[in-house]
């Protein structure tokens, strides 16, 4: 057996669809944007449907529709939530003096959810893992000494619109150094992470669709 034709049906047709797939995104490359685009509405239409059946399967029957048809009683705050689920629902048709508030409190929410995360899940981890430790004679001085002040100092680079000394000033220049120097690294880690997704989509179209690589 080979990639054209693997030992059961849906081995095959899987090869297929991922062969063919891998084409039409490289097929940008020469020009053709129309199958580009149409695996782009493909990919977006299937991240969407999955999205929905999993907000639907995990999220709004087993902690929403669930205990208010089981135990209403003692789940009256979340009829304010099955309220802004329905007013989002019907966002299209209702007036804007109804669904406007329901969008606002949503994403206000969302936004408060995230900055919130930003501050406790990164922010004070780094600086509290960029303390140094209470003893002097600890291995890892040096390395948490420059931890802190590669954070303040970036943290620094943020700085605008207030007047600043002519050392604060250097030490927000030098952090948005820092900063830019993270953001290259990070890029580049990001190419070379693609470059290997490319060499295991070649290696998926030698090996296991045309055979020539075994």
């Amino acid at each position: 057996m080979n990639g054209f034709m693997a030992a059961d049906l849906g081995g095959t047709l899987a090869t297929w669809v991922a062969a063919l797939a891998t084409i039409g995104v490289w097929s940008y490359l020469v020009g053709a944007r129309r199958i580009f685009a149409l695996l782009q509405y493909l990919l977006a239409g299937l991240a969407t449907g999955y999205l929905v059946l999993l907000a639907i399967h995990d999220v709004l029957v087993p902690r929403l529709l669930t205990p208010l048809v089981t135990h209403p009683a003692d789940h009256l705050l979340l009829l304010p939530a099955l309220l802004l689920a329905a007013t989002l629902l019907g966002a299209s048709w209702l007036p804007r003096g109804w669904s406007g508030p329901a969008v606002a409190v949503l994403v206000g929410g969302i936004a408060a959810f995230a900055l919130t995360g930003a501050v406790i899940g990164t922010i004070l981890p780094q600086m509290a893992a960029a303390l140094p430790a209470a003893t002097l004679s600890s291995p890892d001085l040096a390395g948490q000494a420059l931890a802190l002040a590669t954070t303040v100092l970036v943290l620094l680079g943020f700085r605008r619109g207030a007047r600043a000394s002519t050392l604060t000033a250097r030490a927000a220049s030098v952090g948005r150094w820092l900063l830019v120097g993270g953001i290259g690294g990070w890029l580049g880690f990001l190419v070379v992470s693609r470059l290997s997704l490319l060499v295991d989509r070649v290696g998926f179209l030698l090996g296991s669709w045309l055979t020539v690589l075994r």
